[in-house]
């Protein structure tokens, strides 16, 4: 490392991670970071991190040595499309807010890099084309989802330059005129006219009044660390389940299954943790025209995620940050990882080379010594299940 301190990145796609770390290098904090991975994701792993997701994220500051919580939960649309139900899109609206109160670049210096890759175009990554081999036949009966997702009569695959125009759009204005344009602007009634064209009902007050939660996270004390989670109604429980012990149940997963996790930590001890939900593989499978926004799904466990931050209220320092994806009980093995590197002292490879995605993988950035004390035990992971990438961010 040179001499600008420990910084690092962890998320289910290598391209989202790679635009993290270039985000810190550049002079951003860890929720500039975040923020720019999320738009990231909802390019290359629509499948898991669209711009119709829910979630909630956490963000340590290291200037009030305090944690906000802002949880985005999933609220069903008023009309289904074809019969699918899905959710009130919520995530940009609680990015836009983390980032008002906790991100240090401009704005749009968070959105350029996803809508770029939108525009002239990105390689398929593996993790999306993993989700395309078992999902992608889920998508055939909504025509716009099989014109952006389709090649040759099949789907794209790993390495085709993918080019997405209309996303391109959206995330133009959204750039250009700040998150409001996608829940209150004429983005806002662009997604609720070009929804009741096809079926469904979203109108625009639903979008307006989908406001995310932004509160004290859930906390739990252990001795002189203070583990954060996401408050109810987060799956912020099944975290600390984790922390205390218990493994998550499931298998290893094949897909993301619609769950995604993102989490970046700055050289001041600012982190961010966030997990992101579609409810399901590709969430409704539907891509709202004109707008090349993928729908997240009105499932039973859509709503089961908690990222999960350890720290220091005492000083400030920072100890671990975890967001799961694969499975709802990656917030389970997310408590899990954290505990075994910060209290049973393993190595961050070696606790998820034990976990291996069981029940769901996680990704991780944790310094068992305190970031700011000893950056030199500092540790940034994936699972080994994963398709994800971790990187360290060295100062330019």
């Amino acid at each position: 490392m040179k001499s600008g301190g420990f910084s690092a990145v962890s998320t289910d796609e290598s391209r989202a991670a790679e635009i993290g770390r270039d985000i810190l290098q550049n002079g951003g904090n860890a929720t500039d970071a975040a923020v720019a991975m999320y738009f990231a994701l909802a390019v290359t792993l629509p499948s898991a991190a669209g711009l119709g997701s829910t979630g909630a994220c956490i963000v340590h500051d290291d200037k009030t040595k305090e944690a906000e919580a802002f949880v985005f939960p999933p609220v069903a649309a008023p009309g289904p499309i074809a019969g699918q139900s899905f959710v009130v899109p919520s995530s940009v609206r609680a990015l836009t807010l983390m980032h008002i109160r906790h991100g240090a670049l401009r704005w749009e210096q968070t959105v350029a890099p996803a809508e770029r890759m939108a525009r002239f175009g990105v390689p398929v990554s593996r993790a999306l084309s993993r989700d395309l081999q078992v999902g992608g036949g889920l998508l055939a009966a909504d025509r716009e989802a099989r014109r952006i997702f389709g090649k040759g009569g099949g789907v794209i695959g790993e390495g085709d330059t993918w080019v997405q125009a209309d996303l391109a759009g959206t995330l133009g204005s959204i750039r250009q005129r700040g998150g409001g344009e996608f829940f209150q602007g004429s983005l806002a009634r662009i997604l609720s006219e070009q929804i009741s064209q096809i079926g469904g009902s979203l109108p625009l007050e639903a979008l307006r009044n989908a406001v995310p939660q932004a509160s004290a996270p859930t906390t739990e004390g252990y001795g002189r660390r203070r583990v954060y989670v996401a408050p109810p109604p987060a799956a912020g429980a099944m975290a600390l389940a984790g922390w205390k012990g218990q493994a998550p149940g499931g298998p290893v997963p094949t897909d993301s299954n619609g769950f995604s996790g993102l989490v970046a930590v700055d050289s001041k001890a600012g982190a961010v943790a966030c997990s992101l939900s579609m409810g399901q593989l590709f969430g409704a499978r539907v891509v709202v025209p004109g707008t090349g926004v993928m729908l997240g799904a009105m499932t039973p466990v859509a709503g089961s995620v908690s990222p999960m931050i350890v720290a220091n209220p005492n000083n400030g320092e920072f100890g671990f940050a975890g967001a799961g994806g694969g499975a709802p009980a990656a917030a389970q093995a997310t408590g899990m990882i954290a505990y075994s590197v910060l209290e049973r002292d393993q190595k961050m490879v070696t606790a998820l080379g034990a976990q291996r995605g069981q029940g769901g993988w996680v990704n991780a950035i944790a310094c068992p010594s305190g970031l700011r004390s000893n950056p030199a035990t500092c540790q940034s992971g994936i699972d080994p299940a994963s398709a994800g990438l971790a990187l360290i961010a060295t100062t330019r």
